[in-house]
């Protein structure tokens, strides 16, 4: 557990009764740093090597949409560790009926983005999974002058689906056409999405965190959402 701000008996006891309204370990690490709660949080992460990192994404509640919180902004921009983010934090919540998985593009990352998403959809018994594909404009004339032999993006995204052998996953393919990711955002908060899982590159000069299509998760959020980061200079394994 990571609190910024100065340790005290109080915050310490506070912390041990709600571990142990949790049936977890009062024994589980604490760590206080003093400091902005994004720097904080980057500085325990750097110190300690941690892999994931778990926060509520402190929306701002619209009619519309949820805006994503200062301090999950930072994190989706500077974090480089998976990340999992959730709107409405329960002590008590069912695994998530209904998981979408964001594939910006066809390649290796992508295809290990998707299998650890059916791996932890298996384990905890999520029912039906959407694999969504946000096409701009430049990718379709893209598409349409490598000409008729390429595959299209529905038929990667079928071949995804048809290379996984699953016996309790209801897998679909959903492509949305449109020049800005909000399209998506729309699309997956519409369909009443319980968990978004987003590739992310991190640490590439010149490069953006993530694709341009997914971008506006760092301004909105429309579920819970589980970053999966490839750090620049790791291994990944198709």
């Amino acid at each position: 557990m990571i609190h910024a701000a100065e340790e005290t008996p109080e915050k310490v006891e506070r912390f041990r009764e709600a571990l142990r309204s949790l049936e977890l370990s009062e024994d589980a690490p604490i760590h206080f740093q003093v400091g902005q709660p994004s720097e904080a949080i980057l500085n325990v992460q750097s110190e300690q090597q941690i892999d994931l990192l778990i926060a509520g994404a402190l929306e701002q509640e619209s009619v519309h949409r949820n805006f994503t919180g200062d301090v999950a902004r930072f994190l989706l921009r500077e974090a480089p560790c998976d990340l999992f983010l959730f709107v409405e934090p329960k002590e008590s919540v069912a695994p998530p009926d209904h998981m979408f998985v964001a594939i910006p593009d066809f390649g290796p990352f992508s295809r290990q983005v998707f299998h650890q998403s059916a791996g932890l959809a298996e384990r905890i018994g999520t029912k039906k999974m959407t694999l969504l594909h946000v096409q701009t404009t430049f990718a379709e004339a893209k598409e349409k002058a490598l000409g008729t032999d390429a595959p299209s993006a529905q038929q990667n995204l079928e071949a995804l689906v048809a290379a996984l052998s699953s016996k309790t996953l209801d897998i679909d393919t959903h492509s949305v056409r449109g020049n800005t990711g909000f399209t998506a955002c729309e699309f997956i908060q519409s369909n009443g999405a319980d968990l978004l899982v987003m590739p992310s590159r991190i640490g590439e000069p010149g490069q953006p965190t993530f694709a341009p299509a997914l971008d506006w998760i760092i301004q909105v959020i429309p579920t819970n959402v589980w970053v999966i980061r490839q750090v620049s200079g790791a291994s990944v394994s198709a």
